[in-house]
């Protein structure tokens, strides 16, 4: 038989358990009140429409626009300033952005040897849906992601395909890939005007004729000791031309070619004989000549060959310059001398200059490595 106590404590229990029953339905009522104001809640958001997305689409496609950086200046293919970015924020946003060809029209990518696959397709899409615009490109490897011999040819086919099946609408381009592969991109370019090379390893002997249906292409850079008589470019059309590491006897080839040249800028390698140069009258308006070494005599060959009467601008390393600065300055342009003149490497005084160029725009430097 239970005891007195026992029969206490069943009957306390019992009382708790109607009391939490109590405090349960309690809860539930005040749950139930909750979840019904919530619901009450996120459809005032559900129906709330922002003010930015009652823009009109046009108004909308042209915000976009200045949300990246001017063509032809170019985007990155993912993060932050990416139209890619803007496909995140909401479907309209997306639907918004990916009806503005304008918003695709320039890219800069660096090749991942290990997601080249994925960034080949990626790419394409991105040039389809420029629809008919002219292009900005920048495509190229990092030097920490320089693939092998043995990688190359896998890893950029789908970009040449991608790239050639564009090049009507190429308008300003900046390509760094092995020669091979520039090799087979061909076909007309008529919107084409700014060039840009860089050809990480020289790979035939066989002279290769590139961006020759380019009518439009005037400005030229050439990066990784470009080869003129391996690969010729419609260097006659050419305006401005950067030229960086090459043997003197190269620039010399290029420049014979190039009767409509009005500024450019060269870096030449030493290592050459010095050797007789010849090279007709140039129309530049600006020349900066520099090297990459000092202490070969092929630089003043090179300079005393140039007949640049119209020059209005100069930067050159006093080696360039030979024995007699001054006198190979005032040989450069026999009618007069340039507007400005900067020396690098000097060892000449500024004040020596200075006496000989009175009205011009001068800058004399010790150093050999500034540049303005």
């Amino acid at each position: 038989m239970a005891s007195f106590d026992d029969k206490s404590t069943l009957a306390a229990t019992r009382a708790r358990i109607s009391q939490l029953d109590a405090d349960m339905q309690k809860l539930q009522r005040v749950m139930h009140s909750l979840l019904a104001e919530r619901k009450k809640c996120q459809q005032v958001l559900a129906d709330y429409t922002y003010p930015i997305l009652t823009l009109p689409s046009e108004i909308t496609s042209e915000i976009f626009l200045y949300f990246l950086p001017p063509y032809p200046q170019r985007p990155s293919f993912w993060g932050y300033q990416s139209p890619s970015f803007l496909l995140r924020i909401c479907r309209r946003w997306r639907d918004v952005a990916l009806t503005t060809p304008a918003l695709w029209s320039g890219v800069q990518l660096t090749i991942d040897p290990q997601r080249h696959v994925r960034q080949s397709r990626l790419l394409d899409m991105w040039l389809q849906r420029s629809r008919n615009c002219p292009l900005s490109i920048q495509l190229g490897y990092s030097e920490e992601l320089m693939p092998s011999e043995d990688e190359e040819d896998e890893d950029e086919e789908g970009f040449v395909e991608s790239l050639r099946s564009h090049a009507m609408r190429w308008q300003e381009m900046d390509i760094s890939l092995p020669l091979d592969n520039l090799r087979k991109i061909t076909g007309s370019m008529p919107l084409l005007r700014r060039l840009t090379i860089g050809v990480d390893r020289w790979d035939t002997e066989t002279p290769l004729a590139l961006f020759t249906d380019a009518p439009a292409l005037k400005h030229v850079v050439l990066r990784s000791s470009f080869t003129p008589f391996i690969v010729a470019l419609p260097w006659s059309q050419l305006t401005t031309l950067t030229l960086e590491g090459l043997f003197a006897n190269e620039a010399v080839e290029m420049l014979r070619q190039t009767s409509m040249l009005q500024d450019l800028t060269v870096t030449i390698h030493n290592g050459q004989p010095p050797t007789y140069f010849s090279i007709p009258p140039l129309p530049l308006r600006s020349l900066k000549l520099h090297y990459y070494r000092p202490g070969a005599d092929e630089y003043h060959q090179l300079f005393k060959a140039l007949q640049l009467p119209m020059l209005q601008t100069l930067s050159v390393h006093e080696e360039f310059l030979g024995p007699n600065p001054v006198a190979s300055l005032f040989a450069l342009r026999p009618n007069g001398y340039p507007q400005e003149i900067q020396i690098l490497g000097a060892r000449t005084s500024r004040e020596t200059y200075a006496a000989a160029f009175p009205l011009a725009s001068l800058s004399v430097y010790v150093t050999p490595y500034v540049v303005i």
